[in-house]
């Protein structure tokens, strides 16, 4: 079979998001930043098609080797074909050199209503014949699953089975065209996964004033941050950038490390205020993401907000995304749950669960080594307060009862606040010795405490040692923790002067060494 089938006019790839982006825009506008499609990226798989006579209109998986680069009106790129090969063995996999034009992602799978359509006479359909998808029209409906196919430029047609046959689609301005069908009710649950807030809904859980001290403080020249917008298409994605220098006394100018200015070359730089500036997120480690869980998709170079609406299948997770109502599969690197920055504190989506420890506190301190604590000390039953040695944890401690000791060195301690993997018995722990001391001594701060006060923050039922960075209203602080340069906001309440335990005898800190 020759299979020189039609030639159909191609689209120009568009540059877009899964949010959809409106034709036109003002000419400072994001939508004129030149971004990389994700599916042009280095190991990207991408279905390939081809301007030969004989294979117009086939499209062939595979996966692309280098990053786009201009040739005279031209975008090349190299790819490496998975079914097709030099040699007859089928060791050496094809290489060519192609058209930015001739590349899109991976058309995605027919959806569950339309694996119960059924397929009509006069239907455009992909089939797939010699390891590639070739376009074709349904001519007959043959019974027993089977189909025949007629190709117009070949003038042949040719029987399939359904399972080898998909409905036809277009990639038009960075989306399938026609979109993928859903069923009333595939798209109700979708709403009942998607719990996003809109912008405005976060904004009301924002304190202007804890959001603007934090940036004016966190934020100096040369620091990694994210920045968002308000413009249209874009709500909700965040693009990495790096501060340039502060602007006035809420204000920053960024330069993005993805988008390039008109020129395509030098990176794009703009100005944003205090509200669309935050930190990077900190990074989800092994991490199985489930149905219903509020994401991040890493596309088009910026991270946008997606709903997992099917688990890991072939290295691959469903992402649904609302707004564009459109589907698409990532892999685990291009994936991260969704958190919000608000007043300084990560916040996570999660449906009526509780943070876990592990997973959450990222305060990795330093801290010097401690002395050994006599056993006589303390007597079975004891409340003390323990820090743990797992990496992450270090220099913070958590309320516990002495069960007994274990040895010389160890002792076996079950925690007031902690819970065990049930989520329900108390978690007990054997812990050296030197872990443990008695709780420190109560002392109430009638005063607000000051600038660089050594303290420590309660926070997911520990207590972390930090130090006052920002007096704020309302009885709140800036606690700085200086080994990972996080900021937290906190209330009076939620604070105590940091006491060391030395020598059997509490010594009051109430200043950082670095001032």
């Amino acid at each position: 079979m020759s299979l020189r089938l039609r030639s159909r006019p191609r689209q120009s790839l568009g540059i877009s998001s899964p949010a959809k982006q409106r034709k036109k825009a003002p000419t400072n506008s994001m939508a004129n930043r030149k971004r990389l499609p994700s599916y042009l990226k280095p190991g990207a798989t991408v279905e390939i098609s081809s301007d030969e006579i004989g294979f117009r209109g086939s499209w062939y998986l595979g996966k692309v080797i280098t990053t786009p680069s201009s040739h005279k009106d031209s975008v090349k790129c190299q790819v490496e074909y998975t079914t097709l090969f030099f040699d007859k063995e089928g060791t050496k996999p094809l290489k060519e050199v192609v058209d930015m034009s001739q590349l899109r992602p991976p058309a995605p799978p027919m959806s569950e209503r339309e694996k119960k359509k059924d397929i009509a006479v006069g239907e455009e359909v992909d089939a797939f014949y010699n390891d590639g998808w070739w376009e074709g029209d349904v001519t007959e409906v043959l019974g027993d699953g089977k189909f025949s196919v007629f190709f117009r430029s070949s003038k042949e047609q040719i029987r399939f089975r359904k399972d080898e046959l998909r409905f036809h689609r277009e990639w038009v301005d960075g989306a399938w065209k026609p979109p993928l069908e859903e069923t009333e009710e595939d798209e109700s649950e979708e709403d009942k996964l998607d719990d996003s807030e809109d912008e405005e809904d976060i904004l009301a859980r924002v304190d202007l004033e804890t959001t603007r001290a934090i940036a004016k403080e966190m934020f100096s020249s040369g620091t990694i941050v994210e920045v968002s917008s308000d413009e249209e298409g874009f709500q909700g994605c965040w693009f990495v950038a790096k501060v340039v220098e502060p602007i006035g006394e809420d204000k920053f100018l960024v330069e993005y490390r993805d988008l390039r200015e008109k020129d395509g070359i030098e990176p794009l730089r703009e100005e944003t205020d205090f509200l669309h500036i935050r930190p990077p997120p900190p990074r989800d480690e092994d991490i199985d993401f489930a149905v219903g869980d509020k994401i991040n998709a890493f596309y088009n170079d910026g991270w946008w907000v997606g709903v997992v609406i099917d688990g890991m299948k072939d290295g691959t997770v469903g992402i649904y995304f609302r707004q564009s109502q459109e589907k698409m599969r990532f892999g685990r690197q291009g994936l991260r749950l969704h958190k919000d920055w608000v007043d300084g504190t990560w916040q996570l989506p999660l449906k009526g669960e509780k943070i876990k420890r592990e997973k959450t506190v990222s305060c990795n301190r330093n801290v010097r080594p401690k002395k050994a604590t006599e056993k006589q000390a303390f007597s079975i039953g004891t409340l003390v307060e323990v820090s743990p040695e797992e990496e992450g944890f270090e220099d913070s401690w958590f309320l516990a009862k002495l069960i007994e000791y274990r040895g010389k060195d160890k002792c076996l301690v079950e925690y007031d606040k902690l819970k065990a993997e049930d989520g329900k018995e108390p978690l007990r722990e054997e812990v050296n010795v030197s872990q443990i001391r008695p709780q420190p001594l109560e002392s109430v701060m009638v005063s607000p405490f000051e600038r660089h006060d050594k303290v420590n923050a309660l926070y997911n039922d520990g207590w972390w040692v930090g130090v006052i960075r920002k007096v704020l209203a309302k009885s709140s602080y800036l606690v700085l923790f200086e080994n990972t340069q996080e900021m937290l906001r906190f209330h009076h309440s939620q604070l105590r002067l940091h006491q060391e335990w030395i020598d059997g005898k509490w010594i009051t800190s109430f200043k950082s060494q670095k001032v």
